[in-house]
């Protein structure tokens, strides 16, 4: 695994992060650059240094057992600003060296010398036979927008295992052709989580209480982040009424497992602020309506609040908000419904978005021109209060 060490270089005593070789004999150091430098990369054998070089960003790399190092230079993750791929050896000899239309790729050399893995960002990894200049093998990733690989010798043969962050477990491996050899546990939950889909067509009772059990069994970081945000992907547009209560009620009875994680928990509010304004909006038909109506416009609100300073938060409580002003108006209640809108108003301000509809603001100033009166609702109170948005300031 990857360390990070200081070296003496000349007069100068530089910390980088040091990646070995398969056989422990070499260690490659890299650190990359700043505005006030290129960065560093360091050949050592055995804790001796053999060589160092100064590349502006060398931001990936890895050694052969030969001594042969791999690095690649690109300025910023995400950005498409190509890459320079080079292998260099332990005699500072440059094996092989091109500049790529790549983003930001992660790399590594196999024990050899003689094959490199580029993983580029938004794109398939490609195998690379350095000594003919060919590509050997091109894989799609099944999950993630990148990986990290790393060469590895699995009954003698030469593997490359993927992982999503450098010092988790190793997801899957594949072969010099590109076809996956094996493959953890917990890819294979991932691949699940990564194409489910969460609308009315499931059982949610049983989908969420696997959910919730893959999760409290899991300490793969990015697993527990797929589930959560599978669960936040939810789409209840089609769901009738008893499904939305049951995607309540089973949310309800497991959210406790998400609660060590804010965003997580966040998650899991916002599908509930949904459900309950859904709900609510099913039973308002009318003028009339009964103590549930308002009773689920608090919960709804009360869901979407914990979400905040997230958009889907302020455009849950502008959801809400606007659903209780227009019943106020069919009770031609209007000064409650002012108050309705101008807590919309008060979310834009506060959060500097655009939450009002042209409907909102038209009728909103329609009360001001009349003089009317803000009241507020009866049956609810204020559902943002400006006290509650002061922690976001």
């Amino acid at each position: 695994m990857p360390s990070w060490k200081s070296i003496r270089l000349g007069r100068e005593k530089i910390g980088m992060m040091f990646h070995p070789s398969s056989s422990g004999e070499f260690e490659v150091g890299s650190r990359y650059g700043s505005k006030d430098g290129d960065g560093y990369l360091a050949l050592v054998r055995e804790g001796d240094l053999c060589w160092y070089q100064r590349p502006s960003d060398p931001r990936s790399v890895g050694v052969s057992d030969a001594g042969d190092v791999v690095v690649a230079d690109w300025i910023e993750y995400g950005e498409s600003t190509g890459a320079n791929i080079s292998v260099i050896s332990r005699n500072q000899s440059r094996v092989f060296e091109e500049q790529m239309d790549v983003s930001s790729p992660t790399i590594d050399i196999s024990s050899n010398g003689d094959l490199i893995v580029l993983c580029p960002y938004g794109e398939p990894a490609r195998i690379l036979d350095i000594r003919s200049d060919t590509e050997v093998a091109c894989h799609e990733y099944d999950i993630a927008d990148r990986l990290i690989p790393s060469w590895v010798t699995v009954d003698g043969d030469l593997r490359v295992e993927f992982r999503q962050k450098i010092d988790e477990y190793p997801l899957y491996r594949i072969d010099i052709s590109g076809n996956v050899t094996w493959s953890s546990d917990s890819f294979e939950l991932q691949q699940y989580y990564e194409v489910v889909t969460l609308d009315e067509s499931i059982s949610w009772s049983d989908v969420m209480t696997d959910f919730a059990s893959d999760y409290a069994d899991s300490n793969d970081a990015n697993l527990k982040n797929t589930i959560a945000n599978t669960i936040g992907d939810a789409r209840l547009v089609d769901a009738n009424r008893n499904t939305l209560q049951e995607v309540i009620s089973v949310l309800t009875e497991v959210r406790s497992t998400f609660t060590h994680n804010e965003a997580h928990e966040k998650l899991i509010s916002q599908v509930l602020g949904e459900a309950y304004y859904r709900l609510a909006s099913d039973l308002r038909s009318g003028v009339s309506v009964d103590d549930e109506f308002w009773r689920l416009i608090e919960q709804s609100a009360a869901e979407y609040r914990t979400t905040l300073p997230w958009y889907e938060g302020k455009h849950g409580l502008s959801k809400a908000l606007r659903l209780q002003a227009n019943q106020y108006a069919k009770q031609n209640r209007s000064g409650e419904a002012r108050s309705c809108y101008e807590q919309i108003e008060l979310l834009e301000s506060q959060f500097n978005v655009n939450l009002l509809s042209t409907g909102d603001k038209n009728r909103l100033e329609e009360y001001r021109q009349k003089n009317v009166s803000t009241t507020e609702a009866k049956e609810t109170g204020k559902l943002i209060q400006q006290s509650q948005l002061s922690s976001y300031e």
